[in-house]
């Protein structure tokens, strides 16, 4: 059987001993799945992770969400079409997951004054920082309407991120785009403009 992510083991060798992911985000992808594929499906991805349902802020191993999203993208890939997608569409359930929760909410209020992604964008380093325990992540504006984010020593897909991203857009009810460059495995960029 192949892998689920080409680069699945690879970007477990990059992981270290404490590296962590709230368990929101492991909530979000299996909410997901459960709503796609039904509660059998979401209940054969989690029982090789977890003895129960995550709790959103505790920390569980980056391992196992790197595993997590490597068997959804490959049971969700029919719905989508292809496994890009599908990783999109993981990183948009776990931001639309944080956007729904009191910290989410609280987040959005602070930030968006007035439906400006720029400002929500420019707090995303400390929100990323909250939500896994490895990482670095810079903002930098290149403009009213345009940001760039850069990653460095990240581990999960691009496609990820891009879902993440452009799911925050969303939530503004901003028109926009996501392009995310990887540049090694582990580091990327983000360009993020919208209208």
């Amino acid at each position: 059987m192949s892998l689920p992510l080409d680069d699945l083991e690879e970007r477990i060798a990059l992981t270290r001993p404490g590296d962590t992911v709230r368990g929101l985000s492991f909530a979000a992808v299996l909410r997901l799945v459960h709503q796609r594929l039904g509660r059998d499906a979401s209940e054969r991805l989690r029982a090789p992770l977890m003895q129960r349902s995550p709790v959103d802020f505790f920390s569980y191993p980056a391992v196992d969400f790197l595993r997590l999203l490597a068997f959804a993208s490959e049971a969700l890939e029919p719905q989508y079409g292809t496994r890009d997608v599908a990783l999109r569409a993981c990183g948009e359930a776990i931001v639309g997951t944080f956007l729904e929760s009191t910290v989410g909410q609280t987040l959005l209020r602070l930030t968006s004054g007035g439906g400006d992604p720029k400002r929500l964008y420019s707090n995303a380093p400390t929100s990323y920082s909250t939500a896994v325990s490895y990482g670095q992540r810079e903002y930098q504006a290149l403009g009213d309407k345009r940001v760039r984010l850069c990653f460095k020593g990240d581990l999960l897909p691009v496609q990820v991120h891009e879902g993440i991203l452009g799911g925050a857009l969303t939530a503004l009810h901003r028109e926009g785009s996501v392009r995310g460059t990887e540049r090694g495995l582990g580091d990327s960029e983000f360009l993020i403009e919208w209208t």
